[in-house]
């Protein structure tokens, strides 16, 4: 064979390797124990076809463990109830796994501006809720899993808008999931128990989800939110202690009277993931029983940003 032959097809051996498809891996690396999210192990935390409820955001949390960070926006009006007005809140949301079954939430922050028949036009920081959940049972194959949690309600909020009262709530809860084809459930039952009783009123409360897949880029969601108080406070801090309403959901007046009353709210929204790992989503909300406390009508919209 002469030499230009010879040149020529080893510059075409040489190409071939350099230029040939690299074989992927066949399995990414192993997540590692602690802060998967934080590498590049293709873990995600939430399951297919599950999305995260929209509302009621401070108080239902799901049974996931996940990373990430939610941006709140909530107008709240409350023109009917003892308080009158409306009140608009921006807030976020933060979640940190820190194995794949024990996560870190920070549920409840944020800045509220009010605008009320009874205290007026001010604004200020609401009080913060954090804690952790671990996911007791998962079942994957069964598209089950049940996660136990416990928070903490910590009162440095502004009184001007009725927050900073009593000595703190711990918040004991479980949640569940589980779904079959396009539609999926997720609920939760929990109690918020004042280390101050005579301050703070104690509650339980429940939620569920329903929402079905209709679309990739459209996830339409039903969903129920009840609280039943479950004794009352004895306080006045607000000036509101003896008016028999209660702050369903956001903030706990105290107040008297209370005590074996319920509250039962249902919204309509959508999830709409706009890529992997992002999604907005947005509800309507209202009371279907008499008793409303100070909830008139509720707007809640968010965005996601999730691994």
């Amino acid at each position: 064979m002469s030499n230009p032959i010879r040149v020529c097809l080893r510059i075409l051996a040489v190409a071939s390797v350099l230029f040939a498809p690299v074989a992927a891996s066949a399995e990414p690396p192993p997540c590692p124990t602690w802060f998967p999210d934080f590498s590049d192990c293709g873990r995600s935390g939430r399951w297919e076809g599950f999305t995260m409820p929209i509302a009621a955001p401070y108080l239902f949390e799901d049974p996931f463990i996940t990373t990430g960070v939610q941006a709140v926006g909530i107008w709240h009006d409350f023109t009917d109830s003892t308080l009158g007005g409306e009140a608009w809140v921006l807030a976020v949301q933060a979640r940190i796994a820190i194995t794949d079954k024990l996560a870190f939430i920070a549920t409840k922050d944020g800045y509220t501006w009010m605008d009320d028949t009874a205290l007026g036009s001010p604004d200020g920081f609401w009080d913060i809720t954090a804690g952790f959940k671990y996911a007791l049972i998962e079942m994957p194959e069964q598209n089950f899993i049940l996660t136990p949690s416990l928070r903490f309600d910590i009162p440095v909020g502004q009184k001007k808008v009725l927050s900073g009262n009593g000595d703190g709530v711990i918040i004991p809860a479980v949640s569940a999931a589980w779904g079959t084809g396009k539609l999926h459930f997720i609920g939760d039952l929990g109690f918020r128990i004042p280390f101050s009783g005579n301050k703070e009123s104690t509650s339980m409360f429940y939620n569920l989800s329903a929402a079905y897949n209709i679309h990739e880029h459209v996830i339409p969601l039903v969903e129920l939110n009840g609280y039943h108080w479950i004794s009352s406070g004895n306080d006045s801090s607000f000036g509101l202690g003896a008016t028999g309403v209660e702050g369903v959901d956001v903030v706990n007046l105290g107040s008297t009277g209370v005590g074996g009353s319920d509250v039962l709210t249902m919204s309509f929204g959508f999830r709409f993931p706009i890529r992997k790992h992002v999604s907005a989503g947005m509800a309507y909300e209202i009371p279907v029983t008499q008793n409303r406390d100070i909830f008139e009508r509720r707007a809640t919209l968010n965005l996601l940003i999730e691994y």
